[in-house]
């Protein structure tokens, strides 16, 4: 009797898990095993989503071809760029036509999406109706002011909770905390429970030693918005630079323009939120470090580069230096260059950063994201941004062919074999550098060593967005 393809795709999950887990403590790790396990789900969510999301059902009777063999014949023939999530009339948006975002999101997730639009004043609105719906929608911008939307069923979303708490504590148990008793245990624990059952030991558990400071909303659907509100709890204590959420109508207003009144007097209080708070948010997001530091507790700090370097020019200009304790973390990610067109360089944010709170600059981490994918990536010590085996890499040239190679760089890719809702097979707006074998930080596999944006690609991201956030 044939397995259910649900059943199989499960297991596959699981597995995948376990042994990212096993790669990211530095313990013993099969990648031939992995790569058939993302083969074995990559497939089976390919047939899902030729039967139940109508846009990839017609990418594929466009191509001609029959049931694709291999990752390879996915990546040569089922891919579609990150626009196919911004590809509704933005018109829409700007005339609050939700019937008819309904209808497009329909075309990119599984299954009908019937939400009803009555009273829904705002993207916000529809976004949480969409959510009662268990449909987790998350999203992001560019310079154009298009959102792109990306619908999960709650379930996906949940599943890619886990793989990144599973993967992630491991990592960092392995990495940087290695001395640590409560992240020994953890590390122990991730080696003998399920994934679902190590997740929620963490939940249980979680890093209660950690003070968490974001350096952005307290709420909102926003790529690092809906990361921060997933992990928060598991922290001490949790603090937000800006005490309101993120609207989404407000920042769609202010990337695309007001239409009326009541858009004027939507923008004008965001901004006053942000913009007209700016000196007494950071005074009271510094203030409560200090106190952090004067009762010993560790500190977690995450937030996008632009933030970070307003933060370092503040309490540079007041003089302030804030010594964490040595276990802290920073971590950032979300682009180095801002919608103003403005670049951040590396060096000297991370100098800035481990001079203001006295950490060395190994406890200064950078991720890398995007709202269409399932894991966030770490870059080591030694320069790289280690891809998980959660996930599986590919290069393209400007014309969006496969290449292939050593050290090679171009458009990247990724198949996600924890899209199960939506067409997981995306080629990015990024150009990348990606390397394979084994590095000096323990770690092997592909890595990315250079990322910036692809020529002709408009600049993406929270990065961007918190940039554009200023008077």
């Amino acid at each position: 009797m044939t397995r259910d393809p649900s059943s199989r795709l499960r297991q596959s999950h699981n597995e995948l898990i376990k042994l990212s887990q096993s790669w990211a403590s530095g313990r013993r790790f099969d990648p031939i095993r992995a790569g058939r396990l993302r083969e074995e789900a990559i497939l089976l969510n390919h047939a899902h989503c030729v039967q139940a999301i109508p846009v990839y059902r017609r990418l594929a009777q466009e191509t001609g071809r029959g049931e694709p063999r291999s990752i390879q014949d996915i990546e040569r023939y089922f891919m579609s760029s990150d626009d196919i999530f911004k590809s509704y009339d933005p018109r829409w948006l700007d005339e609050g036509r939700f019937d008819q975002m309904n209808l497009w999101l329909t075309q990119v997730f599984h299954r009908p999406v019937q939400v009803n639009v009555q009273g829904i004043e705002s993207i916000d609105d529809w976004i949480e109706r969409l959510g009662v719906a268990g449909i987790h929608t998350v999203y992001s911008s560019g310079t154009s002011g298009a959102f792109s939307f990306v619908p999960r069923e709650q379930a996906e979303w949940s599943l890619a909770r886990t793989a990144n708490i599973c993967y992630l504590t491991a990592l960092l148990s392995h990495q940087k905390v290695r001395n640590s008793l409560a992240d020994s245990l953890r590390s122990r624990a991730g080696a003998l429970l399920s994934p679902d059952a190590f997740a929620g030991l963490v939940d249980k558990v979680g890093l209660r030693e950690f003070d968490c400071v974001f350096l952005g909303f307290n709420g909102g659907r926003m790529g690092n918005q809906a990361l921060i509100q997933e992990l928060g709890p598991i922290f001490g204590r949790r603090l937000c630079l800006y005490e309101a959420g993120l609207s989404a109508s407000a920042l769609h207003r202010l990337r695309r323009g007001v239409c009326s009144e009541q858009d004027r007097e939507l923008v004008e209080r965001f901004q006053a939120e942000t913009v007209g708070k700016r000196e007494q948010n950071f005074e009271r997001i510094v203030s409560q470090m200090k106190a952090s530091a004067t009762e010993g507790r560790k500190v977690f700090l995450f937030g996008a580069p632009y933030q970070f370097s307003e933060m370092c020019r503040f309490m540079s200009d007041r003089r302030e230096r804030v010594p964490l304790n040595a276990a802290s973390l920073i971590l950032f990610g979300g682009g180095w260059k801002s919608f103003a067109g403005e670049e951040i360089e590396r060096e000297a944010l991370v100098a800035s950063l481990a001079d203001s709170f006295g950490l060395p600059q190994e406890r200064i981490l950078e991720g890398y994201s995007m709202t269409e994918m399932s894991a966030l990536i770490l870059r080591c010590d030694s320069g790289r941004f280690h891809i998980p085996p959660l996930m599986e890499p590919a290069l393209f040239d400007e014309e969006l062919r496969p290449i292939e190679g050593g050290e090679t760089s171009g458009v990247f890719g990724f198949l996600d074999p924890f899209a199960v809702s939506r067409p997981g097979f995306v080629i990015s707006g990024d150009q990348v550098t990606m390397i394979d074998g084994e590095c000096a930080c323990g770690l092997s596999g592909p890595a990315l060593t250079r990322i910036g944006r692809a020529r002709g690609r408009e600049v993406k991201g929270c990065g961007g967005i918190m940039g554009s956030i200023r008077a």
